[in-house]
């Protein structure tokens, strides 16, 4: 067992984004307030299958009944109605695959059963009832599905705790798992969790594969985030990550371990029906815990290369990961725009094939964290068990949707409800399993990650953004009087997974959308969007697209009705969502969005010329204005040999200038994201005294001073003249 070390405070440090644990935070804390935003497996499984079900009937209604003269129904006529239908040449799934159909059985005189030659999907058969229906004396046909007692885990935690994966009819704000799980369990999938690592709980180490402890050392020697005495390693269980107060900064509080990942990871695929506390959203699923944050949590660095190892990319130094995650969850964060680390990370899992979901923080803010604003991440918000926006949860440009997060509301407070799953009883140390709430984007986040899996175990090839347009074009409206019902910047709803599964299974397309060069761009560039169309299984290549924006200050669309689209970006720089909606020739329509940021860069104010004379301190202050209010950084090159420029404070300083002669250097300033213009700085050091008013050294606040071979020169002639012109006998007084 990993073992605790001795810590001292870290500063920089990337925190998890739960909060209100059971040992720690009382449900008091979570109290509903006014939303403001400031300006700126044990058991084998019994349940349902594993695998997607096939079918090969269909319920076919004629406009026409099948009856004799008499008005007694034919079994020849209906026989001879589908064989009508069977003889129709616009049967097929596609130009190399035909279809036949034979009359099995009649519900009513007009209504009749018939059965497919070979099973199908339910996708495919959905579509071949559309090509029926076509039929001019057909009046409707659906598939012929077989109805089961809708499967309840046996949990004996999960209808009195777990509100939050129950039915929209008895919770506004469930998941609406357990239709859904009469469709899918996540059977094959692989979600990799990011987080804190792993306890080996009970409930859920049936599901764990090996995973890894990518938290390296702070410095030399020093493992005080990793608190396990060591550092990157193949052990990913959990130590703790307790700590005393001001050990994270000077006003941090104490706080015992939160097992963080333990609650999210039995969310995403706690062992299900086997008589034993909670289920998990996909428990048939597996889960690969990557061990990213300790003790105030953890650094960028730690987690991009977590990131990627959990897509099955390289990562120099480490082992080859033997499980590849299709989904990876990071219920993690922090304040901040997307950088190129974080960035380069998530586009390299994409193209692996991966999908991340991450949570959009828990300060309440009009703005969400990174990475969940980084481009092309499914961005989780967190809603109640009444369904309104959690009076913590981010919000804004680039959320995607909500999860059930727990606590108390923004406008409709409710009861603060949490989210129920894993956990361990010890406040520092790890001692025994428990279950217990948290609330947060975190377990926000850990549904949508689930429900991903729940969708991919049924295609597994499923693109990052086909699952992504999914889910978008599936999650149920917020509900009528909370905070987002009539928002744009709190994503598309509500996590709802059966109809997620629904959509996946259906004739709609999908649509993904891009901005050219994803990344922060410049303000006043011309910025491109374009929507990319797939035909569902009804195969209609056909569309039409209409953009709209959805958060961000307004800006004007170069068109709305095209695939691609562009817009100029106003100054200053923001956060902005678009939507696009594509509908196809069958009057099917899907849709997904696409967020960008900008930026402006930093104006260096105006330094004018310096002087000095030789020998003497010169220092004079670079400043610079920042539309953003971003903090400013000042770069310098070409400084004269001895001088100096404070990168954070842009302070210039030269205490002993010379020699005397010309010098120049320049000066950028840097917001974090773009330079701005440079500026050349000239000075002129002097061999002789700067004439009178001439101000050396001035436009800066720090004129050049008189050297102190000049200084004794003079006090030399006033002494001379003094001495020589002084009187015999006389003594010098006060006049």
């Amino acid at each position: 067992m990993k073992t605790r070390m001795n810590f001292r405070p870290l500063g920089a440090a990337v925190m998890a984004l739960s909060i209100a644990t059971v040992s720690a935070v009382s449900i008091a804390q979570l109290a509903p307030r006014e939303k403001t935003f400031p300006n700126a497996q044990a058991t084998a499984f019994s349940g349902p299958l594993h695998t997607e079900q096939r079918f090969n009937r269909l319920i076919i209604k004629f406009k026409d009944k099948a009856a004799t003269r008499a008005g007694e129904f034919d079994f020849f006529e209906a026989r001879n109605q589908v064989a009508m239908l069977d003889g129709s040449a616009s049967l097929n799934l596609a130009k190399t695959r035909t279809v036949s159909l034979s009359y099995l059985k009649s519900v009513t005189s007009q209504t009749h059963v018939a059965m497919t030659g070979q099973k199908l999907s339910r996708a495919e058969l959905f579509a071949l009832a559309k090509q029926i229906e076509r039929d001019p004396g057909v009046a409707y046909a659906e598939i012929d599905e077989i109805a089961q007692a809708q499967f309840t885990p046996n949990d004996p935690d999960y209808l009195t705790q777990q509100w939050h994966y129950q039915d929209p009819v008895s919770y506004p704000g469930g998941a609406n798992l357990p239709s859904a799980w009469d469709r899918s369990t996540g059977a094959g999938v692989v979600v990799a969790v990011l987080d804190t690592g792993l306890r080996p709980h009970a409930d859920l180490a049936a599901n764990l594969l090996p995973g890894y402890d990518f938290i390296s050392a702070d410095s030399p020697g020093v493992f005080t985030t990793a608190n396990d005495g060591d550092g990157r390693d193949s052990d990913a269980s959990d130590p703790g990550d307790w700590t005393l107060a001001g050990a994270c900064d000077s006003g941090s509080p104490a706080s015992n371990s939160s097992w963080h990942g333990t609650h999210v990871a039995g969310t995403i695929a706690a062992v299900t029906n086997n008589g034993t506390g909670v289920a998990g959203v996909a428990f048939g699923a597996k889960v690969l815990p990557v061990r990213v944050l300790g003790v105030c949590g953890g650094f960028m660095s730690d987690i991009a290369a977590g990131m990627r190892w959990a897509a099955g990319l390289d990562v120099p130094g480490v082992p080859a990961n033997l499980h590849k995650a299709k989904v990876l969850n990071l219920s993690l964060g922090n304040p901040g725009s997307c950088g190129p680390t974080y960035q380069d990370a998530v586009d390299a899992v994409r193209a692996a094939g991966s999908v991340m979901v991450a949570a959009t923080g828990n300060e309440g803010l009009p703005s969400i964290s990174r990475p969940a604003n980084c481009a092309g991440v499914i961005a989780v918000t967190a809603h109640t068990r009444l369904g309104d926006n959690a009076n913590y949860a981010n919000i804004g440009a680039g959320t995607v949707i909500s999860g059930p997060g727990g606590g108390f509301g923004t406008l409709l407070a409710g009861d603060g409800a949490r989210v129920y799953s894993t956990l361990n009883s010890g406040t520092t140390i790890p001692v025994a399993d428990s279950y217990g709430l948290l609330a947060g984007t975190s377990q926000a986040a850990a549904h949508v990650a689930g429900v991903a899996a729940l969708l991919a175990s049924l295609q597994p090839e499923i693109s990052p953004d086909a699952l992504s347009s999914v889910l978008d074009s599936s999650a149920r409206p917020y509900p009528t009087g909370t905070f987002c019902a009539t928002r744009t910047d709190c994503g598309a709803g509500l996590l709802d997974a059966r109809a997620a599964l629904d959509r996946l299974n259906s004739l709609a397309p999908t649509v993904t959308a891009s901005v050219n060069l994803p990344g922060i761009r410049p303000t006043g560039s011309t910025i491109g969007l374009t929507a990319t169309a797939s035909a569902g299984s009804s195969g209609n290549t056909t569309f039409s697209y209409q953009w709209s924006q959805i958060a961000g200050p307004g800006v004007t669309l170069s068109s709305a009705t095209s695939a691609a689209t562009s817009f100029a970006a106003p100054s200053p720089g923001a956060s902005y969502t678009f939507k696009v909606n594509v509908t196809d020739g069958a009057n099917l329509s899907a849709s997904n969005q696409v967020s960008v940021t900008t930026d402006t860069a930093p104006v260096l104010n105006p330094i004018p010329a310096q002087t000095v004379v030789q020998a003497g301190a010169l220092t004079f202050s670079a400043s610079a204005t920042d539309a953003e209010n971003n903090p400013v950084v000042f770069l310098a090159s070409s400084l004269p040999p001895g001088s100096s420029l404070n990168e954070s404070t842009g302070v210039f300083s030269w205490n002993s200038a010379g020699p005397a002669g010309n010098y120049a250097f320049t000066v950028t300033p840097n917001d974090g994201v773009f330079s701005g213009v440079p500026l050349t700085v000239s000075i002129t050091v002097t061999a002789q005294e700067s004439p009178p008013g001439s101000g050396g050294g001035g436009g800066g606040g720090g004129g050049g001073s008189m050297g102190g071979f000049d200084l004794f020169a003079l006090l030399l002639l006033a002494g001379l003249s003094i001495y020589f012109g002084r009187r015999p006998g006389t003594r010098g007084k006060n006049q």
